[in-house]
């Protein structure tokens, strides 16, 4: 069953990730129906104010019929590993706007690409219902021991608890870009 789980979260965050990237290489140009809220904020400003705005468009937190819903997953950039959990944290928390803005492909992030991380989210939140329930596998998610070189890093050795978790994310990357770590594919 854990290799199952993981194969199955793997696969997931694989497709996301490639949806999100060429979400990314196409030009969007924003519409009048787009959110004007995110084609004027810089990129820092999505990461830390925006999640509750992200929550209430995607419904993932504010819609839900569920009580006791998580909380926004705490974003944190200041190392590859604390980027990776929030980014993590954030698929199985089926935030997808906050999982786009977490992420880099050639060497910009998403969120600094006009019109990407919306449509980047638009993509990836359908994606991520089908993972949420993977989430109590993900408990207390912590990394360690990512390989650092310059603005890049590799997961290849990390050791993570809980351990499957080390299978997931062992083929991403993360990538520097003005202080702040980004993951992308590996």
């Amino acid at each position: 069953m854990k290799k199952l789980t993981t194969a199955m979260l793997a696969l997931v965050l694989a497709g996301s990730l490639t949806a999100c990237a060429k979400s990314a290489e196409t030009p969007v140009t924003p519409s009048s129906s787009a959110p004007t809220a995110a084609a004027s904020t810089t990129p820092g400003d999505m990461m830390s104010s925006d999640s509750t705005a992200d929550d209430s468009t995607s419904g993932t937190s504010t819609g839900s019929a569920t009580t006791g819903t998580a909380a926004p997953v705490a974003v944190d950039q200041s190392t590859p590993e604390k980027a990776m959990t929030s980014w993590l944290g954030a698929m199985v928390a089926g935030e997808g706007q906050t999982v786009c803005n977490l992420m880099a492909t050639d060497g910009k992030a998403i969120s600094s690409i006009p019109g990407a991380a919306q449509a980047c989210g638009s993509t990836i939140t359908p994606m991520l219902d089908q993972i949420k329930q993977l989430g109590a596998a993900f408990e207390g998610l912590t990394i360690t021991g990512a390989t650092v070189k310059g603005n890049a890093a590799t997961f290849e050795s990390v050791t993570t608890t809980p351990a499957m978790a080390a299978d997931v994310v062992s083929s991403f990357k993360a990538v520097k870009i003005d202080g702040k770590w980004y993951i992308s594919q590996g």
